[in-house]
Formats: structure tokens, C-alpha cells, sequence
């Protein structure tokens, strides 16, 4: 989890946002946590959605939760469906990572690409970090966009993405009521070893820790992400407390 990164303020609006996450039941909760997260990534901005991917594409938005992106941009983006031709958005798609704007569109070279980010600059959209969530056994995926006047978004602001993201999805799926694949139950080692994940600790220390080696700890955390159908550490983390197995 990588909580070593952050300072102690932030680490404890962090926790506070995850554990909020799992009573996030309905648009108002939601949005409170989001208001929260922009706080913490330094942007004026902030929006999130959710919806169906086809062909390497989102074809369609189940919901929006729109902070306080310009309203004339959110009708234009709406009536022209840009979200089909949204290059943000399309590199999520590609990338498990939370990335800059610029990541995606440092290398635009289609007219289209440039003209909707020319579009977007219009409404003072220019820079920006993004992330998003897609689970292995799901066509549902979430697009978390944050941004602001100014190119002062850091590594460090992608890194709480990073740790926030996967708990802020899973939220944003019980809202929506989209189902997910029940998760298998773990072991009483693998909830150890995923109660010591959650903490902070790495695989080596949580080896020390639990007597084990490290290679066995890395077995555990595989099986572990396997039997809660996660793609990750932070998404394990997220789908377990979800369903109680960690407090």
C-alpha cells in the first residue's frame, strides 16, 4: 500500500476515505468522498463515472458524478457522447496505473484527438490526473478525473490514487448496484498475511513478521488476489473489507 509516502495528515484523510468508503451508499456519500480526494491531489476540479466497455472502448455510461466541471462542457460532452472519442478515458483503458493528461495525450497526432483537447481547453481544461478501475470479471469500468488551471500535479498525487481508487470503485459499484463474481473464502494464513498487507507492511516484513519465507508470502498474496478475483493488492484490500474479511 505504500503508506510510508505519505505525510501524517494525509495518511489520515487516506484512511478516513477508505473506511467511509464502505458505508458510501448513495450520490450525496459519494461525493463527499470525491470532494475529499481532489483536496488531497491539489486540483480545482473533479468527476468520476462508470460504465460498459466494448471493444476496447467505453460504448456507454451507466452514471457520472460531476463535482464541479463546467456545466457547458458537461452538456457538450453529453449531446456529442465524447466520452466514445475521450482520449483520457481511452488510456485508462490501456493502463492500470493512475496517469497525467499528458500521458495520454502527449503523443495525439489524430485531428479528432487534438480537436477535443483543444475543445477542453477551451473550458480550462488542460491539465489534469486521472484514474480508473476495471475488475477481471466485469465490463464495467470507472474513469476518477481530477484537474486544474495550472501543471502542478505530482507522482505524489497519482500514488493516493493509486491506494484510493480501487475502494472509491467498489463504492461506486454498490451505488450503481452492478454485481460483482462472489469471492472465495480465504485461509486463516491468508488473512493474516492480507491483515499485514493492508497495514503497509511489504512482502519481505511480512515475511519476518510471520516466520515465513518471502517467496511464501508472495504465494499468499497471488492466491489471495485469485480467490477475491482482484487485479491487485489495493483491489484485494478493497473487495476483503468489502465483504468483512479484514478488518
Amino acid at each position: 500500500m505504500g503508506y510510508r509516502d505519505f505525510s501524517r495528515t494525509e495518511l489520515s484523510l487516506i484512511l478516513e476515505i477508505i473506511h467511509s468508503s464502505l458505508a458510501c451508499k448513495n450520490d450525496g456519500d459519494l461525493k463527499r468522498l470525491l470532494t475529499m480526494i481532489k483536496d488531497l491531489v491539489s486540483a480545482d476540479h473533479g468527476i468520476c463515472g462508470i460504465g460498459a466497455i466494448r471493444s476496447g472502448q467505453l460504448s456507454s455510461v451507466k452514471k457520472i458524478f460531476n463535482l464541479d466541471y463546467p456545466g457547458k462542457w458537461m452538456e457538450l460532452y453529453a449531446s456529442r457522447e465524447l466520452y466514445k472519442v475521450d482520449p483520457i478515458i481511452r488510456h485508462k483503458i490501456k493502463t492500470k496505473e493512475s496517469y497525467f493528461w499528458k500521458d495520454a495525450t502527449e503523443q495525439l497526432t489524430s485531428k479528432e484527438d487534438i480537436s477535443f483537447m483543444n475543445l477542453a481547453g477551451d473550458f480550462g481544461l488542460r491539465y489534469g490526473v486521472a484514474s480508473g478501475f476495471m475488475g477481471q470479471s466485469s465490463e464495467m469500468a470507472s474513469i476518477f478525473s481530477f484537474s486544474g488551471g495550472g501543471d502542478r500535479f505530482r507522482g505524489h498525487h497519482k500514488k493516493i490514487l493509486d491506494t484510493l481508487v480501487p475502494h472509491i470503485h467498489i463504492a461506486l459499484e454498490r451505488i450503481c448496484a452492478i454485481e460483482r463474481k462472489k469471492a472465495t473464502g480465504l485461509s486463516i494464513r491468508e488473512r493474516e498475511v492480507l491483515a499485514w498487507v493492508k497495514e503497509g507492511k511489504t512482502n519481505w516484513e511480512i515475511s519476518m513478521i510471520l516466520s515465513i519465507s518471502e517467496r511464501t508470502v508472495k504465494f499468499h498474496v497471488q492466491n489471495i488476489e485469485h480467490k477475491l478475483n482482484a487485479v491487485n493488492k489495493a483491489h484485494a484490500i478493497a473487495l476483503a473489507m468489502e465483504h468483512g474479511l479484514v478488518q
